[in-house]
Parts: C-alpha cells; structure tokens; sequence
C-alpha cells in the first residue's frame, strides 16, 4: 500500500510523482492536468524502455544494465499509477455509497 503523507520525500526519491509534489507546493495545475502529465510520464517511460530494448536486441546498444533501468523505471511508474488509480476508484466507491 502506498502512502503518501509529505511531498519532501518526494522530489528526490520518485521522479514520476514529482509534478505531484511541484502542483501542491504552488498550488497552480488543475487536478486534471496534473493527472494526464503524470500519466504522460508513464507513457513516455515505458517507449524510453521499449527503444532501448529495441536497440538491444537489434544491436545498436550493447549496455545491457541501461536498458535493465529504463524496463524498471517504466514497471515501477505503470504500477505506480495502477495504485493511484485503485485509490481514486475507492475513493468515488466510497463517496457514492455515502447516503445523503
């Protein structure tokens, strides 16, 4: 389970949560924005990975232990954002079966 109590660790430590943490302190993006550039962010990590182990396989790269980092960069941020988004879906499950 992820928590999340400051945004102090979480510009050193976590790249992709860090327009999270940069939004909090200034308080400028919508909720919205935020979420598809963190999402963006996913998206690119995981092409960087996918390049760079096309560029293994076909030759061009033969360091092995980059390409290891740029899979792992983009496993850790997919299953970051699949927890955030398991969060926000409990979150809306809780407040619909709040009674009015």
């Amino acid at each position: 389970m992820i928590g999340i109590e400051t945004t102090a660790g979480l510009h050193g430590s976590t790249p992709a949560l860090a327009p999270f943490a940069k939004s909090a302190e200034e308080g400028g993006e919508s909720f919205g924005r935020l979420l598809q550039s963190s999402l963006d962010r996913v998206g690119r990590l995981q092409a960087e990975a996918n390049r760079s182990l096309e560029d293994l396989t076909t030759g061009r790269q033969a360091d092995i232990h980059s390409t290891m980092i740029a899979m792992e960069k983009a496993e850790v941020a997919f299953e970051l954002a699949l927890q955030i988004r398991n969060k926000l879906l409990n979150a809306y499950e809780t407040l619909m079966r709040q009674q009015i």
